[in-house]
């Protein structure tokens, strides 16, 4: 019999507040220079440069919080180091901005090709100076040790409040940085939708020459925009070095810069949108850590992310796709345009394309396990390489399946339409295999498998259609009109 106490134990920290409190630690570096990369944006000149400027200001932040424990005293070293080091990177921040902004608006340079160079910059940089303080070329522990930003207590009787206390258990004990981050996100909403900086702002980006023809001074908003970029950036690598840990290592930001430049678009472009693509990548980031300590390959779970962001840039690209032909349909119908059908079509073809895309990551394990079945055995090698072979058969099928019955509906959005009922068998019949998935391994945590199975996938087929019908299905269902040809 399998030794299931890791498997089990792995599960139960998945659906816990820990877990939950853990994705929003990991967010935080994603949403702060998310929201930088927005800002930039929607001004028309997006901060491609946001991966070296957090290295910098990482690097910046450990450096200062560092030597500020030998400048003063311990008891004031230790007071005001973290905040000197926040001050330092968010100036280091704000400085490889301008760089950018002066090489771009200045100078004219290529902002595509200024913004790769300053990642260049701020990557190769920070090794050359961490060499020349401590002699290393990895990191600064043991020479140059930071001190953690602080951690924001919330009241104890919160704890003791049903449901609340919960709650208390994810947001107690997060750092300050966490907190300045979901924050931050309130501020950039009512700075770009409530005040004239905002309005300035998505002016120059949606039209810079009526911008400037009534007055907006379009380089210097996109200056402001740029340097905006540079402090959240900057906050979010202080996160990573002062939050996490207490001291820098090399590329410690592990690409994060460039996965913000992607949450904007597929947060809408709002700052809410783009908080909660992030929360996607953050969920992603901390269930890699999560299964990495299950008996698997450990390239497995650390690919988790990236396949994540590849799976919601296609989708993005997919979906930008979609919106030009519906805008070509309401060209076409004219006055007969039917806003709530369309609208309904359109939530539904995401949905195709996102249960599509988590069957390619059942493709990705499937041949994983073929490629190192070994490492699939399970603790104590309880599984025969034959036995992980078959399952990643299963998989592999299973998945194939999934991917052709929700493909059509990606590439001819009027099929939804056409065959509505095809369209809700699809998607319902994947949604009910990975929702009941999902449950299952909720109940297994207090059930028995037979019972945790007959739950799970019963709660799941209520769940899958219950969302159709909530992303437009029932519409769908009850419209009378008259759809154009499939083959528009």
């Amino acid at each position: 019999m399998p030794d299931n106490n890791l498997f089990e134990n792995v599960l139960q920290g998945i659906f816990s507040a820990a877990f939950l409190a853990s994705i929003l630690r990991v967010t935080t570096p994603i949403l702060l220079p998310s929201l930088g990369a927005l800002i930039s944006d929607r001004a028309g000149v997006i901060n491609i440069g946001l991966e070296g400027t957090m290295l910098a200001s990482a690097f910046t932040g450990v450096v200062f919080s560092a030597y500020a424990q030998r400048w003063w005293s311990e008891s004031t070293g230790e007071i005001i180091g973290p905040w000197l080091g926040l001050l330092m990177g968010v100036i280091i921040g704000l400085l490889m901005a301008l760089l950018l902004a002066f090489f771009h608006l200045k100078l004219k340079a290529n902002l595509i090709l200024a913004g790769i160079a300053l990642n260049v910059l701020g990557s190769a940089a920070t090794v050359a100076i961490m060499f020349e303080l401590t002699g290393d070329r990895g990191n600064t522990k043991g020479n140059l040790d930071s001190l953690k930003m602080p951690f924001i207590q919330l009241p104890d009787f919160l704890d003791k409040i049903p449901i609340i206390s919960f709650l208390f258990r994810i947001f107690d004990n997060q750092s300050v940085m966490t907190w300045i981050a979901f924050i931050a996100v309130a501020v950039v909403w009512y700075m770009m939708y409530r005040t004239p900086v905002g309005m300035h702002l998505r002016a120059v980006g949606e039209n810079p020459d009526a911008a400037a023809s009534v007055g907006i001074r379009v380089t210097r908003v996109r200056y402001l925009a740029l340097l905006m970029s540079g402090v959240l950036a900057g906050l979010g690598g202080i996160h990573m070095s002062m939050g996490y840990l207490t001291f820098f290592q090399r590329d410690m930001t592990s690409g994060r810069g460039f996965i913000a430049l992607a949450t904007p678009y597929l947060g809408g472009g709002n700052p809410v949108g783009t908080a909660l693509a992030s929360l996607i990548f953050g969920f992603f980031d901390a269930i890699s850590t999560r299964i990495g300590s299950l008996e698997i390959p450990s390239q497995l779970p650390q690919m988790v992310p990236y396949v994540a962001t590849v799976m919601a840039l296609v989708i993005y690209a997919l979906q930008s796709q979609l919106t030009a032909r519906v805008r070509t349909l309401r060209a076409a119908e004219g006055e007969g345009f039917d806003a709530r059908f369309w609208k309904a079509i359109q939530r539904l073809s995401v949905l195709h394309m996102f249960l599509a895309m988590l069957a390619v990551i059942g493709i990705i394990v499937a041949i994983s396990m073929f490629s190192a079945p070994d490492g699939f055995r399970g603790a104590n090698e309880a599984l025969s390489v034959s036995d992980v072979v078959e399952r990643a058969s299963v998989i592999a099928t299973v998945s194939l399946i999934l991917i052709g019955i929700n493909l059509p509906f990606m590439l001819r959005v009027e099929l939804i339409g056409h065959r509505a009922f095809l369209s809700a068998t699809a998607a319902i019949l994947s949604l009910w295999l990975y929702l009941g998935l999902l449950f299952m391994l909720f109940f297994l945590t207090t059930s028995p498998d037979n019972t945790a199975a007959i739950l799970g996938f019963g709660v799941g087929l209520v769940a899958g259609a219950g969302l159709w019908m909530l992303l437009g299905g029932w519409y769908l269902a009850q419209s009378r009109r008259t759809l154009l040809p499939a083959t528009a």
